[in-house]
């Protein structure tokens, strides 16, 4: 296992505590060795699935999986995630219109601010459960419920300070938690879009933060630092439950007779 990837681990476990395990990601090229025990959908399973469903598939159930071209089920992804350069065709926003827009122009914004590798050389991308991984990731990405996503942003900004920018259009997020982040050397927070839901069985109460490799020891720090505190951990250490009760007036007899008030 990586040794960044096992101090990550270790991190992310006790600061977020997340419901499924963090996803390590990383591009191959021609002629890189995979590591070892990696399924290729296609292989495994009989037949290409989409990468969001890769990702689930590694975070729920620990599998480690390679995408090539031939693996990757959605073409969208594939344009996003540089396997194929974006072909014209489809930049009038025609895959776009019906589903998501009202007219031609909103389906062309869409579609033109959908993130892409700069360059279609993608060979092979391979995601892992972070505790397993047997390489130094590209990318991490987290799923959790928003107290925990509001953790990684607390521990992400703890150097640098500021805001995090992230964008949302409720479609293609395999951009925001792979191609953004890659790209940008930016953590980025993620709204899973809808294909994600139908395809990937994401919750309705998730989202998901990425964060690319050159920003992985910052956010181990500031996530500590920000967890010493006191104030923003997980769980969130609700004021209220160290405050006095305040009981039914039906219980002041009971109360009085334990000596908890006076007559």
């Amino acid at each position: 296992m990586s040794d960044i990837c096992l101090r990550l681990d270790g991190v992310i476990s006790k600061y977020i505590r997340p419901l499924t395990f963090p996803v390590a990601v990383k591009f191959f090229k021609e002629g890189e060795a995979l590591p070892p025990k990696v399924k290729v959908p296609t292989e495994a399973f009989g037949h290409p699935i989409a990468i969001c469903q890769g990702i689930s598939i590694a975070r729920k159930y620990g599998w480690s999986l390679a995408f090539y071209q031939k693996d990757q089920a959605c073409p969208l992804a594939q344009i996003i995630l540089g396997y194929k350069e974006e072909p014209d065709f489809i930049k009038d926003g025609s895959v776009i219109k019906n589903l998501y827009t009202d007219n031609d122009e909103a389906a062309i914004k869409t579609q033109e601010s959908t993130p892409k590798m700069p360059n279609a050389d993608t060979h092979c991308l391979v995601v892992a459960p972070l505790h397993n991984a047997a390489f130094d990731p590209d990318v991490v990405v987290c799923y959790g419920n928003a107290a925990q996503i509001t953790r990684f942003v607390q521990g992400a900004l703890y150097k640098t300070g500021g805001y995090i920018e992230s964008r949302f259009a409720g479609r293609g997020a395999c951009g925001g938690e792979i191609t953004v982040p890659y790209n940008q050397n930016r953590c980025n927070v993620i709204i899973p879009g809808g294909g994600e839901r139908v395809f990937a069985l994401t919750a309705d109460d998730e989202l998901a933060f990425a964060m690319p490799a050159g920003k992985i020891q910052d956010v181990m720090a500031g996530l500590e630092a920000t967890h010493k505190g006191g104030v923003a951990r997980i769980p969130t250490p609700v004021a209220g439950l160290a405050s006095q009760p305040d009981f039914p007036k039906y219980y002041h007899d009971l109360e009085v007779y334990c000596g908890l008030k006076e007559e």
